[in-house]
């Protein structure tokens, strides 16, 4: 027979021996747990990719599988990871590379610079001097393979219709379409009769759309010019004269006119450069066989015995040695006038003596070859 002491003894020995098996059955569990299958840290990282699912451990037989991160493609390998019994990866051997944009199109009128044509890279596009760039100056390649933003455009630096002085004028302009004009592109500016323009007669369209420059008309006014010695002025009453109004100049009887008939008024209100009026020269010889300008003429043929300004007469001097004579010219400068100094005027006897004119003319060789005057 059992007491009640007895009773609750053995029932307590029996709850200590079921915890003992539980505890004993688990750690069985764990040491073959340990001993046949071990757990995997996290799989090794492949450039440019990312591995789904993420935990911190993987048990036996897990898997991961990989994809390329944004903007990049699989160029080869596999993509599946798995966790080994012994606790190491059978490894995914995928390799990701850039997307490629196409190379950029050519901007015309303008610069493209990059340095790649893949994923993240820049091109920059700038245009040449005298055109605006419409648009962005960067460009990305996206992930989609395509350049965002698109190619800009760069067009031309324009100017408006140039304005006109007071009093002046467009000679030549000539406008694009649009009534604009182009970077670069000039026109000419005039002044209305009796004006003048100060300033530089051409302009042309800047950098920043402006024309260069606008010349000035103004009204010029000139004096009376002035006579010159030995000569006239076309009637002239004493009045001021207009820009550009000319007067014409002559000289007396047997004076030359030297320069310019014409004088104009100019800018500045002065007379453009007047001419001169030469002297004639008067020739001294009394008998002569000479060339006036080339022609055959005796001296007492001359009328008055003058010759203008610019004239040359040929004298003939005697070589009394070879039996030659010499031709020496003499012009007329301005009034001045010699007779060679080997020149002798024939005396009276001199009718019975052949005349230098009619010897032949000496040659370096004392040749005779020469015809002489008849």
């Amino acid at each position: 027979m059992f007491n009640k002491r007895d009773l609750k003894r053995k029932h307590t020995v029996c709850r200590i021996n079921l915890k003992m098996l539980w505890f004993l059955f688990c750690g069985l569990c764990l040491l073959n747990g340990a001993v046949g299958e071990k757990l995997c840290s996290r799989p090794r990282e492949v450039p440019f990719a990312t591995y789904k699912p993420l935990k911190i451990l993987y048990e036996f037989r897990d898997a991961v599988t990989y994809s390329c991160s944004q903007g990049y493609v699989k160029e080869s390998g596999t993509v599946r990871a798995v966790c080994l019994m012994a606790g190491n990866w059978d490894h995914a051997t995928i390799k990701c590379a850039p997307i490629r944009c196409p190379p950029p199109s050519f901007l015309k009128n303008g610069a493209v610079r990059y340095k790649d044509f893949t994923y993240g890279s820049q091109t920059q596009f700038s245009c040449n001097k005298g055109y605006d760039l419409h648009g962005a100056n960067e460009s990305l390649c996206t992930e989609t393979g395509v350049w965002s933003p698109k190619l800009p455009i760069c067009q031309p630096i324009t100017c408006p219709p140039p304005d006109i002085p007071k009093f002046g004028k467009l000679v030549l302009f000539t406008p694009r379409a649009g009534n604009e004009s182009h970077y670069l592109d000039d026109i000419t500016y005039g002044c209305l009769p009796k004006y003048a323009l100060f300033g530089n007669e051409s302009a042309f369209c800047t950098e920043n759309r402006t024309w260069s420059h606008i010349p000035e008309c103004r009204n010029v006014k000139c004096k009376r010019p002035s006579e010159i010695e030995n000569g006239f002025m076309t009637y002239s009453p004493p009045r001021l004269y207009d820009y550009e109004e000319v007067v014409t100049y002559g000289c007396k009887p047997n004076y030359v006119l030297d320069g310019p008939k014409n004088s104009m008024c100019e800018k500045n209100g002065e007379w453009s450069l007047k001419p001169t009026c030469r002297a004639p020269c008067r020739v001294t010889t009394k008998k002569a066989s000479v060339l006036l300008n080339g022609r055959k003429t005796h001296v007492e043929n001359i009328a008055n015995q003058l010759i203008q300004h610019g004239d040359v007469i040929t004298y003939f001097c005697k070589d009394e040695k070879d039996k030659c004579s010499h031709a020496v010219d003499s012009r007329c400068q301005d009034g001045q006038f010699s007779v060679p100094s080997c020149y002798k005027d024939p005396g009276f006897f001199s009718i019975f003596s052949k005349s230098p004119s009619k010897l032949p003319l000496c040659t370096p060789q004392n040749s005779t070859q020469s015809t002489p005057l008849s």
